[in-house]
């Protein structure tokens, strides 16, 4: 739909790049320090983390972010150029769907 290169500020990539950094040694550091406890103190741990370190925030700003050089004109599937990019995405959902391979 669009040309292959996209442009971003610099400062903005490095403000995701931060908050990814955070989230994924955070990560790695909680299921490392929790590996010999209950299943259900690790979901409290990961839980506690994801709400005081404003995960769901962190990660909206970062798509948001690297949303904003794609265009946002409707093609004729009445799409635009990220939705038709993203159109194969799993979801989570209450029913158990498993993650697709990647």
């Amino acid at each position: 739909m669009s040309n292959a290169r996209l442009d971003y500020d610099r400062d903005a990539v490095l403000a995701v790049l931060r908050d990814l950094e955070q989230i994924v040694v955070s990560l790695d550091r909680i299921g490392s320090a929790t590996q010999e406890q209950s299943e259900t103190d690790q979901d409290a741990a990961l839980a506690a983390f994801v709400r005081e370190w404003e995960v769901f925030r962190k990660l909206a700003s970062a798509r948001r972010i690297l949303s904003e050089p794609f265009s946002d004109e409707l093609g004729p599937d009445d799409m635009d150029e990220l939705e038709y990019e993203l159109a194969d995405v799993t979801y989570w959902s209450s029913t158990g769907r498993a993650p697709r391979e990647t």
